[in-house]
């Protein structure tokens, strides 16, 4: 098929995008951000009803107003947070003009889908899974810049450019922000970047946005929508045929995920909250220094995130429970740091994948490069404890002893 963005060269995308990078001085608004978006790319349907999900501008509209009421942002922090705003309207624009005439996309067929507490080593898994030249993964550059697809811009690495020039606009190339989630234009991510131009929960992790969080978790299928379209336009143009999924938030939302893909192969992963919740809570006020010099005391925020992981762990078990017909296998990190590619081969022995060996050597040669974690060898850091939000071994216990148990959880304490 051929479309207007078919065609597309590096300089049309620098063209098309380069009002994202200008100072931003003005009041948030929907209509605005829309209406710069449209000038920019001589295009003005938003999707709406077309695209299964009509309450975009009704999500758009709470950002807005939680951003100039709650976010606390600097002058910085509002240049950083239109460029990210209007960057994801341009890119909506674009996607829906490009799906309206898209045909015989292909079908999404059981994907790999994985979730549990953030920090538990779900990036770590899905970036080695991603070596699988079988497999698909949403990574950073498809997700900003998703239009043309990859395989159909003529210059690729005019995406990836463009894609880093906006992520050290938005200051995520500073090597503190890097410490505690790396970032780079072709890096495996999480399903919630392919949700970004559906105004989805992302932007509460960059901004203190409290007020728009249930108007954003109440269209949460639209968004699932949103992104399973956006699968369907790239993987059109790739080799693989399997997608892997990841996102924290898909352990409350396993009716969503199999709604949307009846066939997924869910697997969860599990580490000890003791270590998990400070680094979550380091992560937040790391990402929302960007853009605002305030951030809610440490010790204010422990307790808060401690009850609303709680909940979230409660939810995934009575879930669990009450759905034993569904297949989930569970991945423990300290078996997954101790053996990857073990790891990964049992995994996919669980759900009848074969384990070629391309796969296995391809995640052995991306792991000489990483330290046992997963991540890329660095000088940097990230340094957080329990105490420093509030928080205690105690009251980790209390509110999760029962589901380490339930899963043999080593406890990583002292």
């Amino acid at each position: 098929m051929t479309t207007g963005c078919d065609q597309d060269t590096g300089a049309d995308l620098e063209r098309v995008y380069a009002p994202v990078f200008e100072p931003f001085t003005g009041t948030f608004t929907a209509d605005g951000l829309i209406s710069e978006a449209r000038t920019a790319t001589g295009l003005s349907d938003l999707g709406g009803d077309a695209m299964h999900e009509p309450g975009f501008r009704k999500r758009l509209s709470a950002l807005c107003d939680s951003l100039e009421s709650e976010a606390n942002l600097t002058p910085l922090g509002r240049t950083r947070a239109h460029c990210r705003l209007l960057a994801m309207v341009i890119s909506r624009l674009r996607t829906v003009d490009y799906a309206r005439q898209a045909t015989g996309l292909p079908e999404i067929r059981a994907p790999l889908v994985g979730t549990g507490m953030p920090r538990s080593g779900t990036s770590f898994l899905q970036a080695l899974l991603a070596q699988d030249p079988d497999n698909l993964v949403p990574r950073t550059g498809h997700g900003v810049v998703p239009i043309p697809p990859p395989g159909v811009l003529g210059d690729e690495q005019a995406r990836l450019d463009l894609t880093w020039k906006m992520l050290t606009f938005q200051g995520f190339d500073s090597d503190e922000v890097n410490a505690i989630h790396p970032f780079a234009p072709d890096a495996e991510d999480e399903d919630v970047l392919f949700q970004e131009a559906a105004c989805c929960a992302l932007f509460s992790g960059f901004y203190n946005v409290p007020s728009y969080v249930p108007v954003q978790q109440a269209g949460y299928d639209e968004q699932m929508a949103w992104q399973k379209q956006l699968m369907q336009l790239i993987q059109a143009n790739q080799k693989g045929t399997r997608w892997v999924l990841k996102a924290p938030e898909y352990v409350t939302r396993l009716d969503s995920v199999l709604e949307h893909y009846p066939d997924a192969m869910i697997f969860v992963n599990h580490r000890d909250p003791a270590r998990t919740i400070a680094s979550i809570a380091s992560l937040y006020i790391t990402f929302q220094s960007v853009n605002s010099d305030f951030s809610v005391p440490g010790e204010y925020l422990g307790p808060p995130l401690l009850e609303g992981q709680a909940a979230s762990i409660r939810a995934s078990l009575a879930w669990r429970e009450a759905h034993p017909d569904v297949k989930i296998v569970d991945i423990h990190y300290k078996h997954l740091v101790a053996d990857p590619v073990g790891t990964a081969e049992k995994l996919y022995d669980q759900f009848g994948l074969k384990f070629t060996d391309a796969a296995r050597d391809a995640m052995t040669r991306w792991l000489a490069a990483r330290n046992r974690h997963g991540q890329a060898q660095s000088g940097v850091k990230h340094s957080y404890s329990l105490a420093d939000f509030g928080l205690t071994e105690d009251m980790v216990e209390e509110a999760f002893g029962d589901y380490l148990d339930r899963y043999g959880i080593e406890r990583e304490r002292g």
